[in-house]
């Protein structure tokens, strides 16, 4: 290929990947137990869980990085090329964008990794040549399903259990108004401290376009590079949450649950349980699925109705998710092809 429009290719690649940084912050739903308490204004809550999102893109997320850009493949094809990365980035943007302006919560990872998968098939179909059991690393993607199974139930579980625990041992021995007001601003303190939690293992297990970055480093970004065009992801996602992300964070907080700061705070330690685990193993998760899972396993716990109508919709999105993607990103890249650029 020239070495000029290499050039090009790989500046564009950047410009996605911020994009889809941006992406992934505006449809970043981890905050919304703060915002749902009305402890802070809705502002403060976005920018909290904004410098959690940046550092933890930033300084948390190579493990998972590594994951998308390297582990994923198998011994058949041993790395992407570029015009695969454009069109793994291309499909997995318009797809979270739609789903942040329509207040949808949709799995970043989901829609990268359904991209990824549609463009390494039609790579397969389009080069006979390749063994298709070679593809992927067989090992990591059942890692990578079976987690995505068990996250959301695990968010169920412990909330469930949290809730339990706290109300039998605390809650349930407060008397009289007085008590309940000063036990919840207490709570809320500790909410604060959770919900940024949170948002740093969100950024470091959202790595989707840190991942790119790590797709692209050996062969054509210098170290320095890497890590400079890794702090515009940061500060790219924070953005997206601050601007996008707001369309998420008030559906959720005003149709699902309206969460005293004791119950936002049993929501975001059973989060920051799961993603501290999954991150630090190196693989990528919905932690919008966790999180909702969560508030559903609170609510039962609590013996709260459930908005199953709006649960629903959620969920249809979320089983679109991955063949969406995985179609689109594969007719991406055979438009590339059939435009003879490879």
């Amino acid at each position: 290929m020239d070495a000029d429009l290499t050039a090009i290719i790989i500046i564009v690649l950047i410009i996605l990947a911020l994009l889809l940084s941006f992406s992934i912050g505006g449809n970043d739903e981890t905050s919304t137990p703060l915002a749902a308490a009305g402890i802070i204004k809705f502002k403060y809550v976005l920018i909290l869980g904004g410098i959690g999102l940046t550092i933890g893109t930033i300084f948390l997320s190579e493990e998972v990085a590594s994951t998308v850009g390297d582990k994923f493949l198998g011994p058949a094809i041993p790395e992407y090329t570029i015009f695969m990365l454009l069109s793994v980035l291309i499909s997995a943007i318009i797809w979270l964008i739609l789903g942040s302006f329509a207040g949808i919560p949709l799995s970043s990872t989901h829609s990268l990794f359904g991209s990824i998968f549609g463009v390494i098939i039609f790579y397969i179909l389009l080069n006979p040549g390749i063994d298709p059991t070679g593809a992927f690393n067989s090992e990591k993607v059942f890692e990578i399903i079976l987690t995505w199974i068990l996250s959301p139930i695990a968010g169920f579980i412990i909330s469930y259990i949290l809730y339990k625990v706290i109300a039998k041992l605390f809650l349930k021995k407060l008397k009289g108004l007085n008590q309940i007001e000063n036990s919840e601003k207490i709570f809320s303190w500790a909410l604060l401290i959770a919900v940024f939690g949170v948002s740093l293992y969100t950024g470091a297990n959202s790595a989707e376009a840190v991942g790119i970055l790590f797709a692209l480093k050996d062969p054509y970004l210098t170290s320095g590079q890497y890590w400079i065009f890794k702090v515009l992801l940061g500060i790219f996602a924070f953005l997206g949450l601050y601007i996008a992300g707001r369309y998420v964070i008030r559906n959720l907080a005003s149709q699902i649950i309206d969460a005293r700061p004791s119950e936002g705070f049993i929501l975001q330690t059973a989060t920051f349980i799961i993603l501290f685990v999954v991150t630090i193993m190196g693989i990528p998760i919905s932690h919008s699925h966790v999180i909702v899972f969560s508030i559903l396993g609170l609510n039962r716990a609590q013996k709260k109705e459930v908005d199953y109508k709006g649960i629903g919709k959620m969920a249809i999105y979320w089983v679109l998710t991955f063949p969406v993607a995985a179609i689109v990103g594969g007719l991406i890249y055979l438009g590339f092809h059939m435009n003879g650029l490879f």
